[in-house]
């Protein structure tokens, strides 16, 4: 069966959260499906899915604010590793970035995930050892 990438739609958010807990993501105060929704609403384009027979085995949040553009929240369902499935969403989201003229994409990714830092070095992005990221829970 093959795997076929698409903007996620309102109906997939709880089992997006369920493949994020599947997949070890850090979980953060803004993964509830109020928060998913908004997010949705602003760039559905932007948020993706992978599917296989029905089945939402991955997940990518993009965005762009007009200046640049950003991932967070790539996860693949650990029974569908080593698929290329976390790829084809890159790529995906890439060319959608690029088509809104971004220039420059960052990732968000976790300092204790090496996976996913082998991941993204392997897909062409690079540690930026000169920023450090400042966050606030509201």
């Amino acid at each position: 069966m093959t795997i076929r990438i698409r903007p996620a739609r309102p109906t997939d958010f709880k089992e997006v959260l369920e493949l994020w807990r599947r997949a070890g993501i850090h979980s953060s105060v803004a993964d509830d499906l109020r928060t998913l929704k908004r997010r949705h609403k602003r760039d559905r384009d932007l948020f993706l899915v992978a599917s296989r027979g029905g089945q939402i085995v991955g997940s990518l949040i993009a965005g762009w604010d007009g200046w640049r553009g950003s991932m967070a929240r790539l996860a693949v369902d650990p029974a569908f590793r080593r698929e290329r499935i976390a790829r084809q969403l890159v790529e995906r989201a890439e060319a959608r970035l690029r088509k809104r003229g971004a220039k420059r994409i960052g990732a968000l990714v976790f300092v204790d995930n090496t996976l996913a830092q082998t991941f993204w070095r392997a897909a062409g992005y690079v540690g930026e050892p000169t920023v450090a990221r400042f966050v606030k829970n509201l």
